[in-house]
């Protein structure tokens, strides 16, 4: 492999949560990290707009990292399905703004499921720009979830339910954020990578059992997977070695790495 910068992250975030410890998520402080771990760019969304309906915040700050390093920061657009009207404008001032490669739903921090109505005009919307669409989805069985939920948010953001809408909208590319969570949300997100050609995995989360990325390999191929870290909410390093350990070909390993994102993201 090149002793360049190479890796794309296709899951990263800007910004703060406040129930994470994330001492340094300045732009600066990311590029090092960045440097340091053969990453040439990211494609990431503002943890803001994520967790509360402040769209126009979360927009600033992104704006802000991206312009400080050009082709280094990227960033996905946020969709709220409880702000549909607005999200739909800020989509149209930002998609074609330099630096943003698609929409960012995180259907449980939002708390309203995929396959809600309220997602429509976002997958009408992309589709007619053949937009890349990354979602969080996740396992909401009760280990799988967060304590501290009286509701399992969770449970609306299984990956099955984007079995029904790539079906329906072929024209958009789907990226199920975390490879649908803990196993069995994996195995939610494989059968539906299996089923459609527009829909890929990426790897992000905080718990990746021993042979993930060759169990994803021999089940929906390599070149349906995608490196991701969830920096700056995990540290990325732990993702690459998953990578180059796992036991696929060389060759896989650079399609996870990069050249599925450089595909599916235009990039040169």
């Amino acid at each position: 492999m090149s002793e360049e910068l190479f890796i794309v992250d296709a899951h990263a975030h800007y910004g703060y949560c406040s129930n994470f410890y994330m001492p340094d998520v300045r732009p600066e402080r990311m590029i090092e990290i960045m440097d340091m771990c053969r990453i040439k760019r990211i494609c990431a969304s503002h943890i803001v707009g994520l967790y509360t309906h402040n769209l126009e915040y979360a927009y600033e700050e992104t704006v802000n990292s991206i312009e400080k390093f050009p082709g280094r920061l990227c960033a996905y657009a946020i969709y709220d399905p409880f702000l549909p009207e607005e999200s739909l404008r800020m989509l149209d001032r930002y998609l074609t703004a330099k630096g943003f490669v698609g929409v960012k739903i995180h259907p449980a921090m939002h708390e309203y499921p995929i396959d809600g109505e309220r997602y429509v005009p976002l997958w009408e919307y992309a589709a007619g720009k053949r937009t890349v669409i990354l979602s969080h989805t996740w396992d909401p069985t009760p280990q799988n979830t967060y304590p501290y939920e009286v509701v399992p948010s969770q449970e609306f953001a299984q990956a099955k339910l984007f079995d029904a809408i790539a079906a329906k909208y072929p024209k958009i590319t789907f990226l199920l954020g975390h490879g649908g969570g803990h196993y069995n949300g994996q195995l939610q997100a494989i059968g539906v990578a299996k089923k459609h050609k527009n829909v890929y995995l990426d790897i992000s989360g905080e718990a990746k059992g021993f042979g993930v990325v060759a169990w994803l390999v021999k089940e929906v191929g390599a070149e349906k997977v995608l490196y991701a870290s969830d920096m700056n909410w995990l540290d990325p390093r732990g993702h690459i070695g998953r990578v180059l350990g796992a036991a696929v070909t060389d060759g896989d390993k650079e399609r996870i790495l990069y050249k599925n994102a450089n595909s599916i993201f235009k990039f040169a």
